[in-house]
């Protein structure tokens, strides 16, 4: 009997649990993400980059800034304005390959990868991001947030986007690939914070260091390209004094 009962259960079908349908921004995204995927000739690079003098920048003025302004500001703001500045100074980071052409784009509107309850992912859009102060930046970060959280966005919100940054740190993740978002060229993911031993002038000494990874499309621009954006959004993360916050 219990030989019997076994085979039962082995040839039973999995029962569902739940069905999602896969409709609205559920699909949409789910067919930007297939056509990314498919379509594009993405290449990652990552690199340890040194965070501690943000974590300094944060733990002085920015929370003075926070309490006089009544905003919240992360490092995700932070990294906001660092990789805006870098595209500024790479323009072809900044742009999309469409019919035939690569379009370099004027406006710099980063798309910031928001979370749900449900494990669905949605990038609300942050416009003109190199042109804000960095108070208007985590302003602006934080409705769009609560407004896709409460599902009260609308699908303006989600579109224009030239460039994307997705921080997985926060879930204890070194480093993440991103996938990029048509039409968009390249997108930045953020790992964790850890504290460990480095070299610094012959010396050992522990520094904060986080994982970053810029996917971008090869066809758009090479990889020499993509390590001199990175480098100087690197130099821009560990020499916060050259970041234009606009304060």
């Amino acid at each position: 009997m219990a030989e019997d009962h076994g085979a039962e259960v082995e040839r039973r079908e999995n029962p569902v649990r739940e069905a999602i349908p896969l409709k609205g921004w559920r699909k949409a995204m789910a067919d930007l993400m297939l056509r990314s995927h498919s379509e594009y000739a993405e290449v990652t690079q990552m690199r340890e980059v040194d965070f501690s003098e943000m974590m300094k920048l944060r733990q002085t003025f920015v929370s003075d800034l926070e309490n006089r302004h009544g905003v919240r500001v992360t490092y995700t703001h932070l990294l906001v304005k660092a990789a805006a500045q870098a595209l500024r100074q790479h323009p072809i980071v900044n742009s999309s390959l469409v019919e035939g052409e690569i379009r370099i784009l004027e406006d710099i509107n980063i798309a910031i990868a928001v979370s749900l309850d449900d494990g669905g992912l949605l990038a609300p859009v942050i416009r003109q991001a190199d042109r804000l102060s960095l108070i208007e930046v985590a302003r602006r970060a934080n409705r769009l947030t609560e407004q896709i959280r409460a599902r009260r966005f609308s699908l303006n919100d989600l579109k224009g986007g030239t460039f994307t940054v997705s921080n997985a740190g926060m879930y204890g993740t070194d480093f993440v690939t991103v996938l990029i978002t048509p039409p968009q060229s390249a997108a930045l993911g953020i790992g964790r914070i850890v504290r460990k031993p480095v070299v610094r002038d012959e010396e050992i000494v522990i520094r904060s260091m986080m994982g970053l990874s810029l996917t971008y499309d090869h066809r758009v621009f090479a990889g020499a390209t993509a390590a001199q954006f990175f480098a100087t959004l690197q130099e821009l993360i560990e020499n916060t004094a050259k970041i234009d916050l606009g304060l």
